[in-house]
């Protein structure tokens, strides 16, 4: 079973002053470098409507010390203006969590709001 759990509260994103996210995706047995391959490859294969990934999709790397892989996320100011930016943005989501689970990774997902430098 899969839980998503949020650090930060989640009726609040709109309030946040970016919408830059890390998803953290727990691996839930031992990790398989070709497990994150075929992620990889589903997310590179996806249409989407607002997310981007800031730091790119070969960035993406297992770590050791969480046994997690995070993906980080990220919604432009002008892209987060546009009317229905909130709905786009909550179904790219769920196309990263499919994209995830679809490769194996179907543990716990943690959620989490932060600004990197630019």
């Amino acid at each position: 079973m899969t839980s998503i759990n949020y650090l930060f509260p989640p009726e609040q994103v709109e309030s946040l002053p970016t919408w830059r996210f890390i998803v953290h995706f727990r691996v839930p047995a031992e990790y398989d470098p070709a497990s994150l391959a075929r992620a990889i490859a589903g997310l590179r294969s996806a249409q989407w409507k607002i997310v981007t990934f800031p730091f790119g999709l070969d960035a993406l790397r297992y770590d050791a010390a969480s046994e997690s892989i995070g993906v980080p996320i990220e919604v432009t100011e002008e892209q987060r203006r546009r009317p229905g930016s909130l709905a786009d943005y909550e179904s790219d989501f769920w196309k990263v969590c499919g994209h995830m689970a679809g490769a194996g990774f179907v543990g716990d997902i943690y959620y989490e709001a932060i600004d990197w430098a630019e």
